[in-house]
This record gives C-alpha cells, sequence and structure tokens, in this order.
C-alpha cells in the first residue's frame, strides 16, 4: 500500500469509489478500521495536515487521511514541506491528496511514483449508457433506450450524480418493471435539484433572471454553498476555455467538444451556446476574476455569500468583464 496518493478529474464518482477502496486495503492490512480523517485545503494548512501525520493514533493502529483541494497547494515552502514528508512518510499513515482539477504542483507529483497518481476521466458516452444500464439491471429493471438517453441529457455526466438520480427512481418501480421516457420526465425533470451546473447552463442560455432565481434555489436548498458552487463553475469555464484553444487549432465544434469528452446532445447544445456567449479572450478573464471571487468567498465568510456569487454571475452575463465590490454599475445587485 502506497503512503500518498494524489485523486483528480472530473469523474467524482469512482473517485469516491476508489477512496473507499483504498480505506478498505487499509482495514484489510491492519487488520482493523483507520481512523479516519478528512480536511480542506482552504480550513487547514499544510502545516495542520503535516502535524496530523505526525501524531500518534487514538483509536486504533493506522490512519487514512483525506485531504481535500490539494490543487491549492501553491506555495514553495507548503510544496517543499509536504515534499519531505513524502520522502519519509509516517508509518501506517495513508495519505490522500484529492485534486479538483487534474492533478496538483508539479513539486508534489514529481516527488511520487508515477502508480500514485490517478485521474478518473468523464466515461464516454457509450460508457455512460452502458453503466446506467447495468445499474437498472442490477436493480431487477429495464430501462427503454429513449429513456436512458433522456437520463443522460438531464444529469450531470458523472456517475455520483446518476447514482443518486437513478437510486431514487428506483424507489418508485417494482423489479421487473421497463421504465420508459414518461417516466424520466416525471420523477427527474420535475424533482432534480438546481446545482453548479444547471446555473452554467442558465448564464450560458442568457437569460440573467434566469440564473438568479437558480442561485436563489440553490442557496435556499443549502445542498451547496458559495465556494462548492463557484468551483464547478469555474470547472465549466476552463473546460470551455480548452474548447476554444482545441478549435483555435481549426478542429471543429463537435469534434474538439468530443475530445473534451462533451457528447450528450444536451452538454453539446450548452457549450455551443457558452463558446458563442464567451469567446476564448473573455473567458480567460472570466476565469480570473472567478478565481479571485473563491478566494474572496474563502476570506470573507458566508455573510458575503449572496452578493460575491451575484455579481460573478452579472460580471458573466451583463457586464462581461470583471466587476468590483465597490463598482457603482453593480449597485442593483444588493437587494
Amino acid at each position: 500500500m502506497l503512503p500518498v496518493h494524489i485523486l483528480g478529474g472530473p469523474e467524482t464518482g469512482r473517485r469516491n469509489d476508489y477512496l473507499k477502496q483504498l480505506r478498505s486495503q487499509c482495514a484489510k492490512e491492519w487488520q482493523e478500521e483507520a481512523e479516519a480523517h478528512t480536511l480542506y485545503a482552504h480550513e487547514s494548512p499544510v502545516d495542520a495536515l503535516l502535524s496530523l501525520t505526525m501524531n500518534g493514533t487514538l483509536f486504533s493502529s493506522g490512519k487514512f487521511i483525506v485531504y481535500m483541494g490539494a490543487e491549492q497547494i501553491k506555495g514553495k515552502a507548503d510544496v517543499q514541506a509536504l515534499s519531505r514528508y513524502i520522502a519519509n512518510p509516517a508509518e501506517r499513515t495513508v495519505l490522500v491528496l484529492v485534486s479538483e482539477t487534474y492533478g496538483v504542483d508539479k513539486g508534489i507529483e514529481d516527488a511520487l511514483p508515477k502508480e500514485a497518481k490517478k485521474i478518473f476521466w468523464e466515461l464516454s458516452a457509450g460508457e455512460m449508457e452502458r453503466w446506467v444500464s447495468d445499474f437498472f439491471a442490477g436493480k431487477g429493471l429495464r430501462i427503454e433506450q429513449d429513456a436512458l438517453e433522456l437520463i443522460l441529457e438531464m444529469v450531470e455526466n458523472n456517475t455520483d450524480a446518476l447514482r443518486l438520480e437513478c437510486s431514487r427512481l428506483c424507489l418508485f418501480y417494482a423489479a421487473g418493471t421497463h421504465i420508459k421516457e414518461a417516466d424520466i420526465e416525471q420523477y427527474i425533470a420535475h424533482n432534480r435539484s438546481e446545482d453548479a451546473f444547471s446555473l452554467f447552463d442558465r448564464m450560458a442560455a442568457g437569460s440573467f433572471e434566469q440564473a438568479l432565481e437558480t442561485w436563489m434555489a440553490i442557496l435556499a436548498s443549502r445542498e451547496s454553498n458559495g465556494i462548492s458552487l463557484m468551483a464547478g463553475l469555474l470547472w465549466s469555464l476552463r473546460r470551455l476555455a480548452n474548447l476554444h484553444q482545441a478549435m483555435a487549432g481549426g478542429t471543429p465544434y463537435e469534434q474538439a467538444a468530443r475530445l473534451l469528452r462533451i457528447t450528450s446532445r444536451k452538454m453539446l447544445a450548452i457549450y455551443d451556446r457558452a463558446r458563442r456567449r464567451w469567446p476564448a479572450e473573455l473567458c480567460r478573464h472570466l476565469i480570473a476574476y472567478g478565481v479571485e471571487t473563491d478566494i474572496q468567498l474563502r476570506s470573507l465568510g458566508q455573510a458575503h455569500e449572496r452578493i460575491l456569487v451575484e455579481l460573478f454571475i452579472y460580471a458573466c452575463m451583463q457586464a462581461r468583464r470583471p466587476v468590483e465590490l465597490s463598482d457603482s454599475s453593480s449597485s442593483a445587485l444588493v437587494f
């Protein structure tokens, strides 16, 4: 068992399954459940993480530590400290650095063997179809092709999101049922919760009012916060920037999109609208502004969450440029 791992990529469902697998391996190897800890980079600096790795365990003979947001480790001192730890890790301790992007600082990656890093890419359209079909088959249900395609158009291209929606749907049907397109429309389309990806869809579509309504629904549900929402929006904008880059080299839109695993009809339509709304240069400016917004969300706290997110939406859709908190043009957003 390697003492340090790096996990990244957008396919959080398979990433979380792999985390469970690693933890089970620890329990098997140590003959008991590991003492589990989850830390977040925006809350726990690297020195706090390393202090935890070096302290003794209280209730078991080993530790399993997950450090979320590891892509935020950028400072030279932090990178060097973590690299030193990798060279001499604590005994019976497994540290998993989880990146919301595709990796961490090169200095950290270079300190680890190649097999310690795993990237979980989005599944292809065919793989997603098989995943959904197999999921329902495992519950004793069959799903018609039209219904399957509708699920893939409506749900984020991620096995975590698919597992959640498909599990909810299974509650309504007995084994042996054939699920039809109308069933999907009834139980998912009318009951799905809003998230960063549905907000990106509204923003790409161009309705400022609908985008704000979606943000209000997210805020009311408390299933997400400003920081996680910005992570989703920035991920989508970075994906859009990669799409622009691919097309700048002469690759046609649909081919470029499929290279980035944008495959469903719905996602192709969303990113087609997005690339027209936010050209390459504007997209780069909005990403930089989104990073600054994320920093402000972390430093200013929840009290300023609503206005900071609304300013970002306003900047993307109305101003089409970064907007400062003191900017008079944004005063109408303060409700």
